[in-house]
């Protein structure tokens, strides 16, 4: 009777572990389901006020009544910005052109390619891209003059609405930044936060040192590029999400990404 019992036992302890990790399963994927439900209506909804709020300063623009404020602002930052800050938003600003950010985005694209991160390196390409074609298309539907409140020596050409820099500095610094943090704890992904963030900001701030753009076109570049930043941020953060739903085949045992593996 001995014998008899224990193969039956082995069976219920086997089915009981079986019908644990179902339960489990369908648990963790509900959980999961609602967190991911929840993320993506708030993602969604701040999209959607990021887009009032630029179509607000679209319509500012258009009919003239940011002129007072632009011109204010303009004024108030060229009289009294110290003039040791002329290097410094001078090389700044350096760091906002195309032709420094392409060559930049090919190295830290093969980068993330070379140690696996292949969905990173296609999200920093597609953002920086997209936020070249959609300030080069701004520009040319709102054409917008540069102003020319005061003369720093500095000259730029093309339309001015939206800050082509603003738009770029979100789109490739600011995205770049989204992917390191993504792999970093504690102090380190602050560190990196606090540095991408700084960057972004400064490159606007030196459009508007030099006289070159309007604060409105530097807001409008911050907002328009976030938009697209937020898409494609928000489907890495559901690919990621979605690959967690899935529980080790043996109960207990964590999936673990291969060192070198690809994403």
């Amino acid at each position: 009777m001995a014998l008899r019992a224990e193969p039956q036992g082995k069976i219920l302890l086997m089915l009981s572990k079986k019908l644990l990790r179902k339960e489990i399963s369908t648990r963790l994927s509900r959980r999961l389901g609602l967190a991911l439900t929840v993320q993506l209506v708030l993602g969604l909804l701040l999209s959607l006020g990021v887009i009032a709020l630029f179509a607000k300063i679209v319509e500012d623009v258009v009919e003239g009544e940011s002129r007072r404020f632009d011109e204010t602002v303009l004024l108030w930052i060229h009289w009294y910005s110290p003039n040791w800050l002329d290097w410094v938003m001078r090389f700044v600003t350096v760091l906002g052109y195309y032709w420094v950010v392409i060559p930049l985005l090919v190295l830290a694209a093969c980068a993330f390619y070379r140690k696996g991160r292949t969905i990173s390196a296609g999200l920093l390409v597609v953002s920086t891209v997209g936020g070249i074609v959609l300030t080069t298309t701004l520009k040319t539907v709102f054409q917008r003059d540069r102003p020319e409140l005061f003369d720093s020596g500095y000259t730029a050409a093309f339309y001015s609405f939206p800050s082509g820099h603003a738009t770029i500095a979100v789109g490739f610094y600011g995205t770049l930044t989204l992917l390191v943090v993504w792999r970093l704890r504690g102090l380190q992904r602050w560190a990196v936060v606090l540095a991408g963030v700084t960057l972004v900001l400064l490159i606007g701030f030196s459009r508007l040192y030099l006289g070159v753009h309007y604060p409105t076109d530097v807001l409008a570049g911050f907002l328009a590029a976030p938009v697209w930043v937020s898409t494609i941020g928000l489907c890495y953060f559901l690919y990621l999400n979605l690959r967690r739903v899935r529980l080790p085949r043996r109960f207990g045992q964590r999936r673990t990404t291969p060192k070198g593996g690809r994403e």
